[in-house]
């Protein structure tokens, strides 16, 4: 279905057919195409990650503009990169980022009320110890985060599951006696802090971009497990073999449930919006078909705690497509390398796949430029 989504994508591109928007249940395609970053930023990998794993969202915009007297919406995402970040968004973000449930005892804190959009997570937080509040017992969820305290709740929410056994670099600007001392000098230990130079700036105010760096840095400390292995090497090689079953079956609701199932963020919004697009294709006079050429193998790149990569080699396709005026064949390569997180339920999914072929698009709109002209 991957070679397929590609395909329809660019027939839409050559005005063959037009694609209409995606009405799920599930978050729009849209809601993951990064506005405000491009990809010489610095963190552009980091803030795409939290994204397309649904850790973060983004501010969702709307623009209209009009098309042949008619008017349409397109929406997209500002991630706001070098904006500071709340004590309650930071927490949001971190409690995402790791899963966490609610521990044994809640601290509450006069500020945090039920109907506050950030109260559970300010609640999973103080129930694991990652937050304490201010001395005077208040929480403060819309002072802007400084360096230093973001440092602590880091340290704090992965003493469990990083080994913080080493000491790091001390920074001129957070000496021994500081509340962030310990956090900072074993964080900088294992790289998930790395300041300036020979300063830390702990009373900053962090940026957006930093808290997801810092936070990312973290998830690639922790550990994976042999099982963990198995099972992203599992889901991938579903995710592929009956994917290719499903849709020579022609079995849309059988692949929605499978991308549910294997599937999270971007890549279900992504692979979702393929099957909106078949619904369209399969009622013009178009027969399209493709078979798998040798063995595919999947391999693991790296598996921690949370996250993982698993390298899929010779994935190639036979493609062909007939249609009033033009036909084709022509076999592709969808190597490439899937990107997994572990949900809260314990389970991995895929949430986007990076193909080797960064022309693959282009090669695939020369061949049928070629096949129309």
């Amino acid at each position: 279905m991957k070679a397929l989504r590609i395909f329809l994508a660019l027939l839409v591109s050559f005005g063959l057919f037009s694609a209409s928007p995606v009405l799920a249940a599930e978050k729009s395609i849209d809601l993951y195409y990064m506005d405000d970053v491009d990809y010489e930023h610095w963190a552009y990998d980091e803030l795409e990650r939290f994204l397309y794993a649904d850790i973060i969202d983004g501010y969702a915009e709307t623009e209209t503009y009009e098309e042949d007297g008619e008017e349409y919406e397109y929406t997209y995402v500002s991630i706001k990169p070098e904006n500071t970040i709340t004590r309650a968004q930071f927490t949001k973000m971190l409690v995402n980022a790791m899963n966490l449930p609610v521990g044994d005892t809640v601290k509450s804190f006069p500020d945090v009320k039920p109907s506050d959009w950030y109260y559970e997570h300010v609640n999973i937080a103080s129930s694991r110890g990652i937050v304490t509040g201010k001395t005077d017992g208040y929480f403060r969820p819309n002072d802007k985060i400084t360096r230093d305290q973001m440092a602590v709740m880091i340290y704090r929410a992965f003493q469990p599951t990083v080994d913080f056994s080493a000491t790091g670099k001390a920074f001129q600007d957070v000496p021994e006696g500081n509340f962030a001392y310990e956090a900072v000098v074993k964080t900088s230990a294992v790289g998930i802090i790395k300041g300036y130079g020979d300063v830390f700036k702990p009373r900053n105010n962090a940026t957006r971009a930093q808290a997801v760096v810092m936070i990312d840095r973290a998830l690639h400390q922790e550990p994976g497990t042999d099982e963990d292995k198995l099972e992203v090497i599992q889901i991938v090689d579903r995710n592929i073999k009956d994917e290719m079953k499903f849709t020579e079956q022609q079995d849309l609701e059988a692949l929605k449930a499978l991308y549910r199932e294997t599937t999270m963020g971007y890549h279900l919004a992504y692979s979702l919006d393929g099957l909106d697009m078949v619904d369209e294709f399969e009622e013009l006079d178009v027969t399209f078909t493709m078979e798998p050429v040798g063995e595919h193998s999947s391999s693991v790149v790296s598996v921690n705690k949370r996250l993982a990569q698993v390298r899929v080699d010779n994935l190639r396709y036979e493609v062909s497509m007939t249609a009033p005026n033009m036909s084709f064949n022509m076999t592709i390569d969808l190597s490439g390398t899937a990107y997994l997180k572990k949900n809260d339920d314990g389970k991995w999914k895929i949430y986007n796949i990076v193909f080797d072929e960064e022309d693959l698009g282009q090669d695939w709109e020369e061949e049928v430029a070629t096949a129309i002209n």
